[in-house]
């Protein structure tokens, strides 16, 4: 079911009791177990928080995960997490930024294309 009004969770509520009763009366009790009994309390938690997305846990797992490859130190792993968020969005930043520069000028010890005293002296040596 995609769309839901709020005002049909208890007729949703004894459908779902009404199905499971006739279940019990066709199939063995070892079909349900607490799978087949989490959909009681899925409709429930429809009626409290409200659609899945709302209460979905996944992003912030996500970043989770993404905060513990940072932990160098197993003693302050909150510090490491810190420091290793630091970094990333401090070489975020960085790179987001060079990419508007592009390289003017040449190395110093290039004498084949700079000219100056340095390819002087190699030409005289």
């Amino acid at each position: 079911m995609k769309v839901w009004d709020p005002r049909d969770i208890q007729a949703l509520k004894d459908d779902v009791a009404t199905m499971f009763s006739l279940l019990e009366r066709e199939l063995h009790v070892t079909f349900f177990d607490i799978m087949t009994h989490i959909t009681l309390h899925v409709v429930e938690e429809l009626d409290v928080c409200g659609p899945v997305h709302a209460m979905w846990m996944y992003p912030i797992e996500r970043t989770l995960k993404m905060f513990k490859t940072y932990v160098r130190n197993r003693a302050r792993p909150e510090a490491s997490m810190v420091e290793g968020h630091l970094y990333d969005k401090t070489i975020r930043f960085v790179i987001e930024y060079m990419q508007d520069f592009s390289d003017v000028r040449h190395r110093i010890w290039d004498a084949d294309k700079e000219e100056g005293v340095c390819s002087e002296v190699s030409k005289g040596a």
